[in-house]
């Protein structure tokens, strides 16, 4: 199965400060994510029209006094198995919306200053809710028994323990494990993880992979589990997991 990183990873910022847009742009496509301008109430409708981001970011001004008939409109039209995350960007004067965009539907709120970190959170949030085909409800059993990777939910479980990944390792994970005890250039988990508009560099590629390791330190075995080949690219190759039977390509 391929993953359809537009359909997943799709996020609309309605906005008209490009100071805003502009720099969370740039972040968001380092983190797999690809953001799209909405400068009117119609871009917002017609964007989830044409196909459902897994996000819509509402940065609420009075120049945005739509926002809670939009947020009515968006969950009214959008089906319960492929809901957009609906997230408000609030400044302190906007307070008096909170409950009646709360009503209409959304499902976070943010305040300025805006917090790349806590955007990247809601967002993850986001990404676990959305499909990457109807045949996608499964649990892939990728490489190894005791490691399994939740296609769905971009969950990993480990003998008792389970972890919620973001789309970016999530990806590079499922790229390693596919080709466990292979060779990965970095190059090459760009292109599996990555959509093909988003400017990587190396070096972002490690600062994932970082992360990643992280994450498969708290699992039994997996400590090790990705090994770095100098100058060449990264090598799945755990210890201490029972080998798996079959492995089903995700």
């Amino acid at each position: 199965m391929k993953l359809d990183v537009a359909a997943c990873n799709k996020v609309i910022i309605w906005t008209s400060d490009a100071e805003l847009f502009l720099p969370f742009s740039y972040i968001l496509k380092t983190e797999g994510f690809i953001p799209s301008l909405a400068c009117s109430a119609n871009d917002v409708l017609a964007s989830c029209t044409e196909r459902s981001p897994c996000a819509v970011l509402f940065d609420c001004t009075r120049e945005t006094p739509d926002a809670v008939s939009i947020c009515g409109e968006i969950r009214r039209s959008t089906k319960h198995d492929n809901e957009v995350r609906l997230i408000a960007l609030l400044r302190s004067e906007m307070q008096p919306l909170h409950l009646a965009l709360l009503q209409a539907g959304v499902d976070d709120f943010l305040f300025r200053p805006l917090s790349p970190e806590k955007l990247l959170t809601s967002l993850g949030q986001a990404t676990g809710q959305v499909m990457e085909t109807a045949n996608s409800k499964m649990v892939a059993s990728l490489a190894f028994a005791d490691l399994e990777v939740d296609v769905d939910s971009r969950r990993i479980h480990c003998n008792g323990r389970d972890f919620a990944l973001p789309p970016i390792e999530f990806n590079i994970l499922r790229h390693l494990m596919n080709r466990q005890g292979q060779l990965c250039s970095r190059s090459e988990l760009i292109a599996s993880a990555w959509p093909a508009s988003a400017e990587v560099t190396p070096r972002t590629v490690d600062v994932h992979i970082g992360r990643l390791r992280k994450v498969l330190g708290e699992l039994p075995g997996c400590g090790a589990a990705i090994r770095t080949v100098h100058a060449a690219g990264y090598v799945f190759r755990p210890r201490g997991l029972r080998k798996g039977g079959s492995s089903t390509s995700a």
